[in-house]
């Protein structure tokens, strides 16, 4: 008797955790398709595989390899590092930071049919130029951490004098990195602690003296003699 009381109450037990399983299922799944798309979507592209039987040998693209090869000759006989600086210099139509492997396996494959060079004088010219081009991308990347940690350790100061030698020393810093480092890096970091000085001086300026910024030269009118 109390068994059949209880049949109506069994049958929806059984039911309810039937369709929570069910959904845990399916979240599940929808979990599971979710990673396996954003997994593929973060694969990275293969980047292309040079083929000397099907490039573009001709004599158009000697051009590129004949402007500014003084300069890139100069960079690959290079005992120690390359500047940061050169990673602007443009060569083979695009700056050295973006040349790609099939670019300097493509450049390998020109310079001999553009200038008459050996294939043996083109491979070191061309694989000194990308390893020297490599270390100065990996010392800029470096420097850019400094600058970024740098940045927030700086914002987050208290306001008042003693800030303002640490501000100090981080210019000292910054230029001793200078050649570690693209002019719009160097100029952005500057600017940046000219008006972190600024901001910190005025609080620890109790004498009510006039503000000169020691980082940016004041503009100066020449009058010419006659």
């Amino acid at each position: 008797m109390i068994l059949d009381n209880l049949k109506p109450f069994l049958v929806v037990i059984l039911l309810f955790s039937s369709s929570i399983h069910l959904a845990a299922q399916e979240k599940e799944k929808k979990s599971i398709s979710e990673t396996a798309d954003k997994s593929a979507t973060s694969q990275p592209i293969e980047s292309l595989t040079f083929d000397k039987k099907s490039a573009d040998l001709s004599e158009e693209q000697c051009p590129k390899i004949r402007e500014g090869s003084s300069t890139i000759e100069k960079i690959a006989g290079l005992k120690g590092a390359m500047s940061v600086r050169n990673l602007t210099f443009k060569y083979f139509d695009k700056p050295l930071f973006s040349l790609t492997d099939y670019d300097y396996e493509h450049m390998k494959a020109l310079k001999p049919i553009c200038d008459n060079s050996s294939e043996e004088i083109a491979g070191l010219i061309f694989d000194s130029l990308k390893e020297k081009v490599e270390e100065a991308k990996d010392t800029r990347e470096n420097t850019v951490d400094w600058i970024k940690k740098t940045s927030k350790k700086l914002e987050d100061l208290p306001l008042g004098g003693s800030s303002v030698k640490v501000i100090h020393n981080a210019w000292k810093e910054m230029e001793n990195r200078s050649q570690e480092m693209l002019l719009t890096d160097l100029h952005y970091m500057a600017n940046l602690l000219d008006s972190l000085l600024k901001k910190h001086y005025k609080p620890a300026n109790t004498r009510g003296a006039k503000f000169t910024s020691p980082f940016v030269p004041p503009n100066t009118d020449y009058k010419t003699q006659r």
